[in-house]
């Protein structure tokens, strides 16, 4: 079906057949369609509404503990009302492992704020949320409910 132009008729023909690239290109490119939804895994991102402090109250079975992660990579345990605690950053799931299993034996639900300070790296409060969710026995690591506390713009005057 090709037509040469030449005048060389009866020698060899130098044109090549891209038929089968294409068909093997159109093939691949199937491929990939059908299996880039399966590759990409996505993370769903729950953000919680702002509380009203003043109409809202936490329930009485829920046990809110707060983490402060500081820029020397040191953190600051809350427990409730007692005394904050500064400890480095490998001891945290030892101190809030005993306070998270109590709170299951209670059968109460666990909350923990990770609260930073300004100057603080985001890969190590990102890492030390991470690491306080794999306290969670459950494969989605939902047990343990981990909220990130954000500072308030100051209002405008």
């Amino acid at each position: 079906m090709g037509m040469s132009t030449g005048g060389n008729k009866g020698g060899v023909q130098s044109e090549i057949n891209v038929t089968p690239l294409i068909d093997v290109l159109l093939v691949l490119l199937i491929i990939f369609l059908v299996v880039m939804p399966i590759m990409m895994k996505m993370e769903t991102l729950e953000i919680p509404r702002k509380i009203d402090d003043n109409t809202e109250t936490v329930s009485q079975d829920t046990v809110l503990l707060t983490v402060k992660v500081k820029p020397s990579g040191d953190l600051m345990f809350v427990d409730g009302d007692k005394d904050p605690v500064q400890m480095p950053a490998a001891d945290l799931l030892r101190t809030l492992r005993p306070k998270l299993e109590a709170a299951v034996a209670r059968a109460q639900d666990r909350v923990v704020f990770v609260e930073f300070e300004e100057a603080c790296n985001w890969g190590q409060v990102v890492s030390t949320m991470d690491s306080i969710r794999s306290l969670a026995s459950d494969v989605n690591h939902d047990e343990v409910k981990v909220a990130l506390k954000l500072k308030e713009d100051p209002k405008p005057q």
